[in-house]
């Protein structure tokens, strides 16, 4: 079992023919630059929320997670062929990895959006942060190796692989950000806007793939704050608030990180986690 690619939080490793092992490492990325801090648990939380998701919305889209793959990993934790980028990643494997069926990527992100916030903002100033769509908006976007993925439209989308797979992709990102909408308000916390990675199986189903409404790939914000018109998210903000602040160029290297930054980007994660394995079923 080799690696085959880094991507900037996630490891992913040759398994056999048919499958592959996503290992969540650490790492975080802020403005498409990985930070050299780790954030201690971070690929283990990423891990929690993307199973508890994957197991939940299989009935929406079929989903690359292959189930129950502890024993698995269990088993390949113990191998001493086994070549990890940080060594103490072997200790909790099983939380942090998932065996998962190989597809090929779609080659765009989908973002889906409640409520006016972020990069809409910057585009639209005249709107009040928060406002509420009417209906989800679907504003896709290129997936890119290396740099920043780029806003398009959905025509442009359509052009690129087909009508027939646009349109299916677009129901299905915003089915899905309804679904965990309606979840999340459960415990107090308002999906914001998300994004979502699509494959095709072998046999050409369309695949949900990589994490799913983590705080790597979605906004949220506390019931309790939007009511009050304190709109702050609970993701990597804590980190670009910080960088911001020290006038950071958004350029290779990332700057060192204070401890308390590290902390409290950690405790946003584990909220989120924490508040959702809450959630009454």
């Amino acid at each position: 079992m080799k690696l085959i690619k880094q991507g900037k939080v996630r490891d992913i490793y040759d398994v056999d023919e048919h499958h592959l092992m996503l290992l969540a490492t650490d790492r975080l990325s802020a403005y498409d630059v990985i930070f050299s801090d780790p954030f201690p648990g971070k690929g283990v939380v990423l891990t929690d929320i993307s199973k508890w998701w994957l197991a939940r919305v299989s009935g929406i889209v079929p989903t690359h997670w292959q189930g129950d793959d502890r024993a698995f990993l269990k088993d390949l934790s113990e191998k001493d062929w086994l070549e990890l980028e940080d060594p103490r990643y072997r200790t909790d494997l099983p939380d942090r990895a998932m065996l998962v069926t190989k597809c090929d990527v779609i080659p765009f992100e989908c973002v889906v959006r409640g409520y006016a916030f972020g990069s809409y903002l910057k585009a639209h100033p005249e709107i009040k942060p928060m406002t509420p769509f009417d209906t989800p908006m679907f504003t896709p976007t290129t997936k890119a190796e290396t740099g920043h993925d780029m806003p398009v439209t959905y025509e442009d989308m359509a052009s690129a692989i087909g009508g027939d797979m646009a349109w299916t992709l677009r129901d299905l990102s915003i089915a899905l950000f309804l679904h965990a909408s309606a979840v999340y308000a459960k415990v107090g916390i308002v999906l914001v806007d998300t994004k979502f990675e699509f494959g095709r199986s072998k046999d050409g189903t369309i695949t949900l793939i990589d994490e799913c409404f983590t705080p790597d790939s979605s906004r949220f914000i506390l019931k309790e704050d939007v009511d009050r018109g304190h709109f702050e998210s609970y993701d990597k903000q804590v980190v670009r608030d910080y960088v911001d602040s020290i006038g950071w160029n958004r350029r290779p290297p990332a700057p060192t990180l204070p401890a308390d930054v590290i902390q409290k980007t950690m405790a946003r994660y584990t909220s989120i986690r924490d508040r959702l394995m809450g959630v009454q079923e």
